[in-house]
């Protein structure tokens, strides 16, 4: 029998002093974080810190070298292994399968625990850098991005998993560290991307996301043990997954993936207005928001509970700007570099060059500024601050033209910087907000609204700079070539012409008859003003959209009270196989075998 000083009595009474508390954060995390604050942040113990170091590092591969690096050189990867009418599908498959991840992951974690879901999503990132790796034809590719957008939507669990070791009030550094794994390869995103294609190998890029994941699985299989929580009520896991909604869960999983193929299929693989585009729109968005109708009403034990989504202030405000600022963000990832070609040049290290403020401020939102989010507070205020100057900035885009190379880069870095932060402060906000049994999910559903918003932006916004850029630029060549005396005739090849020279492609002006050297120069200025109209227009329309977000944002309830030094659960091993040391330095036990 331990005697009362030893080390096995201090860890029983550890245990017995920490119950009681463990239950107030399952069911109440406000009281928690105000009757469970030492005077003092427990100390940072190796296992904490390491735990955080694997589990920040879980977002890499399949984010930066799986996406962000992938997506600016699509045309490149199309040339090199064909599949050019299909190539959309590869950031359309990922954030799918992404977006269907995030949920379900979140909810399975709850009722498992966080360990085992993130290892899985670690696992897939693995599996997915392998399948794209070795791809040789575009299906192969786009196969294994959907593979690593599935493992991003199972790994994002480490959000809450790291939200729940650490104080309160560290939260949002805990979270900024994440987010610096990926701004620190996205100021350099695009230039590296190009440079790879250029002077190596695409293959590369995955070959690294391989390695992250490897990394991260064994770094968390060996250092991140989280205590499993009992519920009050004394229901084991087995039976919580018994219970749990599985026809909500099946609506849900079905009815987004339908909308998101209807989506992505418009304009690709059908036209807009084809039944095979509108009846997967339709019948998805009915069956996504029947999964939260039943689920709200019906079963016992619901997927999503309907007490977080009344909840406007508290938590439901927080998807809505997540899903307005991936719905810009999203596209502008793309717009940015589509930007400086079309306006400026087609030199890759130069559009890489170009792009380095867009990475420069992500990497200022989404890590220096969360990572202060208990130092400033008044996290409402911070919200619709970032969200005025997102939606000001791409609204300021529309002043873009093909001579102030200056002012393109100045907007790009303040327009990107507000999305890491509103996203990390949302996900600070629902960390203090939701009971720790509902993390898991809530975590899901921020991450799958960003996800979908980030894929209906981007249609949107580049559908309405494709139809008009495609317009004005044919109107504005014809214009000019019809001033200066060309043949009505030789329009539809100068205008081809103009298009294959703003991509690259040299000699073009050799091959009209009938036209002279400065009078197809006018026709590429013509056709610059013309895309750069486009994207004006492109930019307008996302204001509405920021007006809305604004409006959450001034109505999110104020979390600042609850950065203290409460520590939602603590690791019950350390590295080496051992129980932590307690908060007084006592011995740690070593784990029976």
């Amino acid at each position: 029998m331990p005697t009362p000083t030893s080390p096995e009595a201090n860890h029983h009474d550890k245990e017995g002093k920490t119950e009681h508390q463990e239950f107030l954060g399952y069911d109440d995390p406000h009281r928690a974080a105000l009757e469970d604050n030492p005077e003092h942040a427990d100390k940072l113990t190796w296992s904490v810190a390491l735990s955080a170091l694997f589990l920040g590092t879980s977002f890499t591969g399949p984010i930066i070298f799986g996406f962000i690096l992938v997506t600016p050189i699509l045309v490149q990867l199309s040339g090199l292994i064909g599949g050019e009418n299909i190539d959309f599908w590869i950031p359309s498959g990922w954030g799918a399968a992404a977006a269907v991840g995030f949920s379900i992951a979140g909810r399975l974690s709850d009722i498992f625990g966080r360990r085992p879901v993130i290892l899985v999503g670690q696992a897939l990132t693995v599996v997915g850098g392998i399948v794209a790796c070795t791809a040789n034809d575009m299906n192969q590719l786009i196969a294994g991005e959907v593979i690593l957008g599935a493992s991003i939507g199972t790994v994002s669990v480490a959000y809450a998993g790291l939200s729940e070791i650490l104080p309160n009030k560290w939260r949002g550094a805990g979270l900024a560290w994440t987010e610096f794994n990926l701004a620190a390869y996205a100021v350099p995103g695009t230039l590296l991307a190009n440079t790879l294609i250029s002077n190596a190998s695409w293959r590369i890029m995955f070959y690294i996301a391989i390695g992250y994941g490897a990394f991260s699985f064994i770094g968390t299989f060996w250092v991140y043990y989280p205590p499993s929580h009992p519920r009050p009520d004394g229901k084991t896991k087995w039976q919580e997954f018994k219970e749990l909604d599985f026809i909500g869960a099946f609506m849900f999983v079905a009815g987004l993936a339908v909308f998101l193929f209807g989506l992505n299929s418009g304009g690709n693989t059908y036209p807009w207005k084809s039944g095979g585009t509108l009846a997967p729109l339709i019948l998805g968005l009915i069956v996504f928001v029947g999964a939260f109708v039943y689920d709200f009403n019906i079963p016992r034990d619901p997927l999503f509970p309907w007490y977080l989504f009344k909840n406007f202030r508290e938590f439901s405000a927080l998807p809505v700007l997540v899903f307005v600022a991936g719905m810009v963000f999203f596209a502008a990832s793309a717009l940015n570099a589509q930007t400086i070609l079309y306006l400026f040049t087609a030199d890759p290290i130069k559009i890489g060059l170009y792009s380095i403020p867009s990475g420069a401020g992500q990497l200022i939102g989404g890590v220096l500024i969360p990572g202060l989010v208990h130092k400033i507070k008044f996290v409402h205020y911070q919200l619709t601050f970032a969200v005025f100057m997102q939606t000001l900035f791409f609204g300021l885009a529309a002043l873009i033209t093909p001579h102030n190379l200056n002012w393109l880069m100045a907007v790009q870095f303040l327009a990107m910087l507000p999305f890491g932060w509103i996203t990390l402060n949302c996900y600070t906000a629902a960390s203090l907000n939701v009971p720790q049994r509902d993390l898991g999910v809530a975590i899901g559903l921020i991450g799958t609204f960003r996800s979908v918003g980030g894929s209906v932006g981007s249609v949107i916004l580049s559908s309405i700079f494709e139809q008009t850029a495609t317009k004005q630029v044919a109107q504005r060549i014809s214009n000019k070539a019809l001033e200066a005396g060309v043949s009505a005739s030789t329009i539809p090849d100068i205008i081809g012409a103009v298009e294959l020279t703003l991509v690259g492609v040299p000699g073009q002006e050799a091959t009209l008859s009938g036209v002279s050297s400065r009078t197809f120069e006018t026709c590429v200025a013509a056709a610059r003003n013309g895309y750069a109209y486009g994207f004006r227009m492109t930019w307008l329309a996302s204001i509405p959209f920021g007006v809305i977000a604004l409006i959450c944002a001034a109505a999110v309830r104020d979390p600042s009270r609850y950065f203290t030094n409460h520590v939602e659960i603590h690791l019950n091993k350390k590295v080496g196989g051992k129980y932590e040391e307690d908060a007084k330095g006592q011995e740690a036990k070593e784990v029976p075998t």
